[in-house]
């Protein structure tokens, strides 16, 4: 079982390993799809009592599995394996750096599933995070540079914001270990001011309003098996952190919670109406996620005021996150399918194309609607003492229409611009892998619900009436207004980060600072010498990649044997 365990954060290192030698460099592509596997063996033999521990590890690191973690270790470990296969028949440039930049960003989201310590947790957490730069700026183009920048942006607020929190739940608890801070939250004087960092810090990760701009702005941008696991896996990662970290079901806290599930009811909303105005598939997917998000933080408001809805709750945003990252997954990847796939008809591609999307809205006999049928009865208005109880049986429906209406834009946009070029095998393989395990596996694979959880599968056909008119009712208005030739409104991508840019952009510039410039801009400026090492850079960029990550490395193992 140790083997297990520490070759399931060890072997995405191995990149570092395959990337000084050209030799060895191929040998990177046929690895991607198989880093994940010891992870994803971990969580099919299921949470054990086993805890493994590491006394020389940092401060002393504790790594474990559990019925919380296990269904986000099998999404993450399925999701990273099926966008490799797919990602090698897909990079065709710098595929060296970008191998690189998988097996960092990999490691880190699987060790933060696993870890059991509050150090682990936040190192893992912040090797995501910035490893995850290389994969969307991978294109090197403006736009990727631009969405780069708001990323690293909104990761160090996050970060700041997240360590804050942490040191004071960690100085509360006397303890390092994630399973001490949420009774020592509840306990401490300064409990809203800690929740308030976390729910910050994880936030910019999850996509809370006004902490989502990065993400409509990374997804189209970045490389497409990139985009399917920011948007199935590492989203999910600020999800898990509230699940760990907050005083879930120790104590009721009304006004956080009421204000929390009313910022995930106009996440899922407003999300919705914006991105029925995008132009590209992928930024639809954005705020198709952000709005999806919003449901699952909509839950988490209402476990954080309602103490004794925690035990129903908690299980099931955990299913609910391995049924939208399986599902989101899948439509990413579609996005670098050709139409038709091989020599699959015509009608059948997109039947397979818009099942994800269909399972998301909710489609009978899905892994969405037995979600959707759990959720329900977990947020079933009786019992509940918010005010917010008795709509949320309508916000719950308005959020399906809003779900079928992106999916509907989705398709449309993916009917108009589909690629039309041949599709690597490996890239149609992974697709359909992601697909068919989001279709199948997933309400079998995530157990620990409660009993009449468990039996929504067998009520699906007493709920058919139920599941079918929020599809009907988006299915009608979109086909009104393409009937009445009416244009939605044309909003970029980002939409509140556009405003800022432009306000910055009419600040006076300060007296006597040049406006910055290129390197290409600025190379004929340079003295011959100085532009030839920043050209040299260049050309060796994913040796000197490899070194910096070394480097990482190298000091994080001083801080073991320290």
């Amino acid at each position: 079982m140790t083997f297990w365990i520490l070759s399931a954060v060890v072997l995405p290192l191995c990149a570092l390993l395959l990337v000084p030698s050209r030799a060895t460099q191929p040998l990177l592509w046929r690895l991607l799809p198989l880093l994940p596997l010891p992870a994803l063996g971990l969580a099919l033999m299921g949470p054990g009592n086993w805890q493994l521990e590491l006394p020389g590890l940092l401060l002393g690191a504790r790594w474990q599995l559990d019925e919380l973690r296990q269904p986000f270790l099998l999404l993450t470990a399925l999701l990273w394996s099926f966008a490799g296969l797919f990602a090698s028949g897909y990079i065709t440039a710098r595929r060296t750096s970008f191998a690189l930049y998988w097996g960092l960003t990999l490691s880190g989201n699987l060790g933060l599933v696993l870890a059991g310590d509050l150090v682990s947790f936040y190192t893992f957490f912040a090797l995501m995070t910035f490893a995850g730069y290389g994969l969307v700026v991978h294109e090197r183009k403006p736009d990727a540079f631009r969405a780069g920048r708001l990323y690293l942006i909104m990761a160090v607020f996050g970060e700041m914001a997240l360590l804050a929190g942490l040191i004071l739940a960690a100085g509360a608890a006397d303890s390092l270990l994630l399973a001490d801070l949420p009774g020592a939250i509840a306990a401490s004087a300064d409990a809203v001011l800690i929740m308030v960092l976390l729910l910050c810090g994880f936030g910019v990760k999850a996509g809370l309003p006004l902490l989502h701009m990065w993400l409509p702005l990374a997804h189209p941008v970045a490389p497409t098996p990139a985009s399917a696991v920011l948007s199935g896996a590492m989203i999910k990662a600020g999800l898990l952190g509230w699940l760990l970290t907050l005083p879930l079901g120790l104590a009721s806290y009304e006004l956080p919670g009421t204000v929390l599930a009313l910022t995930g009811v106009v996440a899922s909303l407003g999300a919705a109406l914006i991105g029925v105005c995008q132009q590209q598939a992928k930024a639809v997917l954005a705020y198709s996620s952000i709005s999806q998000m919003g449901l699952m933080t909509l839950m988490l408001g209402i476990a954080l005021a309602e103490p004794e809805r925690a035990h129903w709750l908690l299980p099931l945003i955990g299913l609910y996150a391995l049924h939208h990252g399986l599902a989101k997954g899948a439509m990413f990847l579609s996005v670098g399918i050709s139409s038709p796939c091989g020599s699959v008809p015509r009608g059948l591609y997109w039947l397979l194309l818009a099942l994800p999307g269909l399972s998301l809205a909710g489609l009978p006999f899905t892994s969405g609607a037995h979600a959707k049928l759990a959720m329900k009865q977990a947020l079933a208005p009786e019992g509940l003492s918010l005010w917010l109880a008795p709509w949320l049986s309508t916000l719950l429906s308005a959020g399906a229409v809003a779900t079928m209406v992106l999916v509907l834009r989705f398709l449309w946009l993916q009917w108009q611009h589909t690629n039309k070029d041949g599709t690597d095998p490996r890239r149609a393989v992974g697709w359909l892998l992601t697909l068919v395990t989001s279709l199948v596996l997933f309400p079998w694979l995530a157990p620990g619900l409660p009993p009449a959880i468990e039996s929504a599968p067998v009520d699906q056909f007493n709920a058919l009436p139920a599941l079918l008119w929020p599809m009907l009712l988006a299915v009608l208005l979109a086909g009104g207004v393409l009937k009445a030739g009416t244009k939605a409104p044309v909003l970029p991508p980002g939409d509140l980060v556009v405003i800022l840019e432009a306000w910055v952009q009419k600040l006076p510039t300060h007296p006597g600072r040049a406006r910055s410039r290129s390197y290409t801009e600025n190379k004929s400026r340079l003295p011959r010498g100085v532009a030839g090492i920043g050209s040299r850079l260049q050309q060796h960029e994913p040796w000197l990649q490899t070194q910096i990550a070394w480097l990482f490395v190298l000091i994080l193992t001083g801080l073991m044997l320290g």
